[in-house]
């Protein structure tokens, strides 16, 4: 009598493929912090670029699902935020949530403009940084509560200081700033000193009443839209 044949056992199901997240942050350890932020909580693969070039190229070669970015890498306080406006001219369909410590809602707005789903700060309690990562993976938008009530609020009409008179020079340098160009890239693009440059910024802080470079960043943005509309 033949025997009969082993049964094979079931197959084993297929499991669920990970979240591929490409982190996009020129501080490394920004990267192995996700790692263990979203270990337990979330099943990813965590890749890392520590420049807009580099982010760039890991999207082309590595196609992930949801890219995370930083608003400021290296002098260019912006970067992200043309990175981003790159990558959907380009036809980057993925999910970006922007990783941020700027709690301004001008440019929090800059942000969704250039393109981004959600915004979550770096100082978030690790649920909600998952929360805001599950999100923005999912199709949704992601904002914190509160910088959404801000971002609203300023759309609500009402008379603002006097805009300062600029000179051509001044307003030239003032959109460089505004695009996030760092002060050597701007004198490359000019065609003037690093000198220059920084003089004219130290001008423009006087006649914006900005604290930092940082506050020159945001009130250069809201001077220049501003003035597009007309306001």
């Amino acid at each position: 009598m033949t025997a009969a044949a082993p049964i094979a056992p079931d197959a084993a199901p297929a499991s669920v493929p990970s979240l591929r997240v490409l982190i996009v942050d020129d501080h490394p350890v920004v990267a192995e912090g996700w790692e263990r932020i979203t270990r337990g909580r979330l099943d990813c693969q965590v890749t890392a670029a520590a420049t807009p070039l580099q982010g760039w190229r890991a999207w082309r070669r590595q196609a992930p699902d949801v890219i995370v970015m930083d608003l400021t890498m290296g002098e260019a306080k912006l970067a992200g935020a043309r990175l981003i406006e790159r990558l959907r001219a380009a036809g980057a369909t993925q999910p970006v949530l922007v990783f941020t410590m700027h709690r301004s809602p001008i440019i929090a707005r800059r942000a969704l403009q250039a393109g981004c789903n959600g915004i979550i700060m770096k100082d978030s309690p690790s649920e909600e940084i998952c929360e805001a990562l599950r999100v923005v993976a999912q199709g949704g938008d992601y904002v914190p509560a509160d910088l959404a009530r801000k971002i609203a609020l300023m759309a609500r009409p009402g008379a603002g200081p006097a805009r300062p008179r600029l000179t051509p020079r001044e307003t030239d340098i003032l959109r460089a700033i505004a695009a996030g160009l760092s002060y050597r890239e701007i004198a490359a693009r000019e065609g003037i000193s690093y000198k220059t440059v920084s003089n004219v910024s130290q001008t423009l802080k006087d006649k914006m009443a900005a604290q930092s470079f940082a506050d020159l960043v945001v009130k250069a943005i809201r001077h220049l839209e501003e003035a597009r509309d007309g306001i």
